[in-house]
């Protein structure tokens, strides 16, 4: 019995690079061509097949259930999928999209194959076919429109209603917060218009580029909109490699150590900088977003992969390089890697072999678009993909957050199991100690030591705040702070030292003390200490003696990290010298940083 058949060609005005990004928007097309939502579990069962989820619907008024195999595709060229069908009128069916440049425009032709299990089914299925196929075209071309002639995009709908008066107070408790009114307009019109694919799981980031304002100030006033009812905070688990979420969860206590992807077939460390995300939804007293995916393997879900392809086991398949050169990576499920180099005088041809949970050779190297055949020398049939190293990430992750100051004020409540120390993989840590403050309190007495000591912390809290830092805790005199980037973390301590120094000249007894700043990057752990987020680990440790090698009015770091203030015409930096530290095997090459006019005077 031949398979059921239906294909259609539309000619769009568009290239292909730029319909691209919404024709491979699975999930949204789905909704709007009137699919219903689907349901997915995973394979537990069969694990040497592609498909990795057991996926449950409706189709034409029937209650289906298929095995959803990985989505293949080559951007900007091709894709599709295939599902093999457990329960429902269909045996098996094929959905594919082609598009070829046509002038400055692009023909896009899609096709529909499916069989059924009764011939009694077919004119339904081919009937059901027409109306995909028709459907999609339809929503082709109003994308085509809006890339080529700016309409409006047709991903805009569908949109759940909102409760008027809910949003209305929600948003007046939001301007009662430290947030800029226009900005918590802008959120409130968000949540209340946004389509359900956006609502459903809100990045602030995505909205802070989209809006050009400020990452940290956006994700800043999100916060501020839990506690005010708008939207609700989520946890997402993150896989290192399709870099989906794996999981979500509402609390930060519920997350583990590891974390494990399904799709990919691979268990991961869960690190809070790039493997736990932050994401929103509206409160569901202001809008109840339907919690539902209508597809989750289309190539829109993973653009960083240029490529995807699923090979049987014992056969060969051939990929092609990417068109660009650069340094990509090739992935095959369960973990298999090998890096990719595309360049000019690459070779013309490559074949590689995937054995033993390895690609060998593990280092390839070919000429942009040039064919590259992989042998499938395991027992399974694998899916093998070629993504992109860089990426410009939109994510907002934990560890951003747990290094913002509303973060640590809204939820303090909001900590990590005691027992599940989380890694992050690039932190900058400054320690801070306040000379002569013990003295003080013999000498002018204890209410005016804590005055000067607690108005000093204000002075620190403001700098390391304004670099996007947060203190993690104070202890006695001395400050901990966290940041996310090395650079800002030393913009913070030069500006520490500098309003330090003014504040010292006028404060009452400033003059009997001095700063004592250290500061040092590496990755190190987070935990719950104390009813708080806290750190520790080497990087920690290493930040702490630099700190204690200071003199009063003296910052002390890397040789390295200090070349991003040697232009600095306010500071003077001493001569490297070599220190150990204990838990770092090599001698650090540490510099001393102090401001000229202080060191002119100590002349």
């Amino acid at each position: 019995m031949s398979a059921i058949r239906a294909t259609a060609t539309v000619d769009l005005a568009g290239r292909a690079e730029d319909v691209w990004p919404l024709l491979v928007d699975t999930d949204r097309m789905n909704r709007l061509i009137g699919m219903a939502p689907v349901h997915y579990r995973a394979v537990e069962d069969d694990k040497h097949g592609a498909a990795r989820f057991l996926a449950e619907t409706r189709m034409g008024g029937f209650a289906v259930t298929y095995e959803e195999f990985p989505y293949e595709w080559e951007h900007p060229k091709r894709f599709g999928v295939h599902r093999k069908f457990v329960r429902g009128p269909l045996a098996w069916l094929r959905m594919g999209w082609t598009l070829e440049a046509k002038g400055k425009g692009t023909t896009l032709t899609i096709t529909f194959e499916a069989d059924t299990t009764s011939v009694l089914l077919r004119p339904i299925a081919w009937i059901g076919g027409r109306r995909a196929v028709a459907g999609m075209v339809e929503l082709a071309r109003e994308i085509d429109k809006h890339v080529h002639d700016h309409a409006p995009s047709p991903f805009l709908e569908p949109v759940a209603p909102s409760d008027a008066i809910e949003l209305a107070s929600a948003l007046a408790r939001l301007k009662e917060q430290a947030v800029r009114p226009d900005l918590a307009e802008r959120i409130a019109v968000f949540v209340k218009r946004s389509p359900d694919a956006d609502a459903i799981r809100i990045r602030p980031f995505e909205l802070a580029d989209e809006w050009h304002e400020p990452r940290r100030e956006v994700l800043a006033a999100m916060l501020h909109a839990v506690p005010a009812g708008l939207v609700d905070l989520r946890w997402a688990i993150v896989c290192p490699s399709c870099r989906t979420a794996s999981e979500e969860v509402s609390d930060l206590g519920d997350i583990s150590r590891e974390g494990h992807c399904q799709l990919c077939d691979i268990a991961f460390e869960l690190e809070l900088d790039r493997a736990v995300e932050v994401t929103f939804r509206p409160h569901d007293k202001v809008r109840r977003v339907p919690t539902q995916l209508f597809c989750m393997g289309g190539p829109a879900r993973t653009p960083h992969v240029l490529t995807q392809i699923i090979v049987p086991s014992g056969a060969e398949a051939e990929i092609v390089a990417p068109s660009e050169e650069g340094r990509f990576r090739v992935f095959a499920r369960g973990g298999a890697l090998a890096s990719l180099e595309v360049v000019a005088d690459g070779p013309a041809t490559l074949s590689a072999r995937l054995r033993d949970g390895a690609i060998t050779p593990s280092d390839l190297r070919a000429r942009p678009g040039a064919p590259i055949t992989i042998k499938n020398d395991t027992g399974d049939e694998l899916h093998i993909k070629v993504e992109r190293l860089a990426w410009a990430s939109a994510a907002a992750t934990a560890h951003e957050l747990a290094t913002l100051t509303e973060f640590r004020t809204l939820f303090s409540t909001d900590l990590l199991k005691r027992e599940t120390p989380l890694k992050v993989a690039r932190c900058a840590i400054l320690f801070s100690d306040l000379t002569g403050s013990t003295a003080l309190y013999t000498e002018v007495g204890d209410a005016a030591a804590f005055r000067l000591v607690d108005d000093h912390f204000d002075v620190l809290r403001a700098a390391v705040r304004t670099h996007d830092g947060a203190v993690v805790k104070t202890m006695g005199d001395a400050v901990m702070a966290a940041f996310t980037d090395e650079r800002a973390c030393i913009d913070a301590a030069v500006e520490s030292l500098v309003t330090f120094e003014a504040f010292r000249k006028t404060a009452k007894n400033g003059e009997r003390t001095s700063l004592k700043l250290g500061l040092y990057g590496g990755a190190c752990y987070v935990v719950t200490a104390n009813g708080a987020l806290d750190y520790f680990g080497s990087t920690v440790n290493v930040a702490s003696r630099l700190q204690h090698l200071a003199e009063g009015g003296e910052i002390v770091l890397e040789r390295r990290a200090a070349e991003h203030v040697a232009k600095d015409d306010r500071l003077v930096i001493s001569a490297p010298s070599e220190v150990r530290v204990k838990g770092v095997e090599r001698p650090l090459e540490v510099v001393h940083v102090r401001m000229k006019a202080v060191h002119a005077a100590a002349k």
